[in-house]
């Protein structure tokens, strides 16, 4: 049985992985993803399309227009944004992904991709400078989800602030379409290319029926509660559809965090951390006590990928689908 700890909130998932350890917290994380076994590109495009309606530059009319954001909350747009503050490093992708990179004045102190991004504006990280957006004068403040009154102080401003913090890998679509219909640009056409991308790499694995054991560690700062992901995020959904079996896929939250007793029980046969500062190194990860019994740690097979391409759920989600299936499945490749 899986021991769920306070789970790992997204907000800091994404915010945080360019700048160090993920600090734990009691603030749960909350996530859609597609049933178990479904095609997840096609999932992907059916639950966006069951999502709040929103409206696509592909159906609508000329601006005003009226949102749905990822909380539920009405969000008028006047006329097509020209000043937009972006918060959060995968909502800022999508925005350059979109053609609307030349619009955004400032973003999160994280936000490094594209490159074009860096040399922006910063208004925080974790905690974002109210005073400096609102001096800012943006029409559009793009932002995650924070539970810490920043969105009401915002809207209270007179402000347009629009949510959007996609979990799951559906989620990645539906921000597409979203942030088009937001920007007056082609969402459409970019979740219908990302869902092809992803349909593309579930067929090339589809000849493949094992599915290796894997675990992904996010954080071990404290090696006795290692944060892993668990159903409901955006990597576990990475994980199934690279062909992968994730140890804490019955985990009942979305970042649990495992003993590493459970860990061990469950003998992963490929162990997967991203390549950031912060994280363990292989050889430290082979080096762990009692860690010789697992299968991945007897071959090997500790495997290490780009931190911001799997932990950012934004429009290289493509690519990360793939990095992932390239290390679960190199056979699939060669």
């Amino acid at each position: 049985m899986l021991r769920v700890l306070p789970a790992l909130p997204a907000v800091l998932l994404f915010l945080s992985v360019s700048c160090g350890a993920i600090a734990p917290t009691a603030t749960a994380a909350t996530a859609s993803s597609p049933a178990p076994g479904a095609p997840i590109a096609t999932a992907a495009l059916r639950a966006a399309s069951s999502r709040p309606a929103t409206v696509s530059p592909a159906t609508a009319p000329a601006f005003p227009v009226t949102l749905a954001d990822f909380q539920g909350r009405s969000v008028s747009l006047p006329t097509e944004p020209r000043r937009i503050v972006s918060v959060g490093p995968s909502n800022t992708e999508f925005l350059f992904a979109l053609g609307a990179g030349p619009r955004v004045v400032a973003t999160d102190d994280f936000s490094d991709e594209p490159a074009a991004a860096r040399a922006l504006e910063h208004v925080g990280g974790v905690k974002v400078n109210l005073e400096r957006i609102v001096a800012l004068r943006p029409d559009l403040v793009v932002i995650v989800k924070l539970s810490d009154g920043t969105i009401e102080k915002l809207a209270a401003a007179g402000l347009a602030v629009l949510v959007v913090d996609p979990q799951g890998v559906a989620d990645v679509v539906r921000t597409a379409t979203l942030l088009g219909a937001a920007t007056g640009t082609s969402g459409d056409a970019l979740g219908q290319r990302i869902a092809a991308q992803l349909a593309d790499t579930k067929a090339r694995l589809a000849q493949f029926t094992s599915r290796p054991r894997v675990y992904h560690e996010i954080d071990a700062s404290d090696p006795a509660k290692i944060y892993t992901v668990g159903p409901g995020s955006y990597v576990h959904d990475l994980i199934e559809l690279a062909g992968g079996t994730n140890i804490a896929s019955r985990a009942p939250s979305a970042y649990p965090q495992l003993s590493v007793e459970e860990i061990i029980l469950s003998d992963p046969e490929i162990i997967v951390v991203g390549a950031a500062d912060y994280a363990a190194k292989p050889a430290q990860i082979m080096a762990r006590a009692g860690w010789g019994a697992i299968t991945a740690v007897r071959s090997a097979r500790i495997l290490t990928i780009d931190a911001n391409l799997m932990n950012r759920p934004g429009p290289r989600v493509g690519e990360a689908a793939l990095s992932y299936a390239r290390l679960l499945h190199p056979e699939a490749f060669r």
